[in-house]
């Protein structure tokens, strides 16, 4: 699944092919044929263990927060060092969101992760402030995977600060 998700990354769903990920694993073009009847199959299993990895994360990295703790900057942390840190993730991440939208099977996996980020929040936050901070979450994703300029964590903090504040308002 590995080379699975180094092609995703460098090739995206379109450019991905039994070949490819053959060459990635270095392994003969059969094995990959053998434990994959389609292209599909690989793509889905990858797509899954993506989301697993990176939901994952995000949850030990909410759990490790000490009791008191700066729960923003806990979120901040999340964003910066768990999640824009890895620009290949953050290519697989939109392979995913783009193929979601023609997918059904991956649009209920997108949604399972977005539930996943959405509950790991909630232990700490009334639900439509976890929902809010998710969402601003997932937008600063999408401006540091493109932006010509790194979004400092000052700015991510005040951000999530502000998106927290908000929805504290309307709870």
């Amino acid at each position: 699944m590995e080379s699975a998700l180094t092609v995703l990354a460098r090739d995206g769903v379109a450019g991905i092919t039994h070949r490819a990920i053959a060459e990635a694993a270095d392994v003969p073009l059969g094995s990959i044929t053998y434990h994959f009847a389609t292209l599909d199959d690989v793509i889905q299993l990858a797509f899954q263990t993506h989301v697993d990895k990176l939901a994952s994360r995000f949850e030990a990295r909410l759990a490790s927060c000490e009791q008191g703790a700066d729960l923003i900057e806990c979120i901040v942390l999340a964003i910066t060092d768990d999640l824009a840190a890895h620009p290949n993730e953050l290519a697989v991440t939109y392979e995913l969101y783009g193929d979601a939208v023609r997918r059904d099977a991956n649009k209920r996996l997108t949604q399972q992760w977005m539930e996943r980020a959405e509950d790991a929040l909630a232990q700490y936050f009334h639900r439509s402030t976890a929902r809010l901070l998710d969402v601003v979450i997932e937008g600063l994703m999408v401006h540091m995977s493109i932006a010509q300029q790194p979004i400092p964590k000052e700015a991510v903090r005040t951000l999530l600060t502000t998106a927290a504040n908000a929805g504290n308002a309307i709870d």
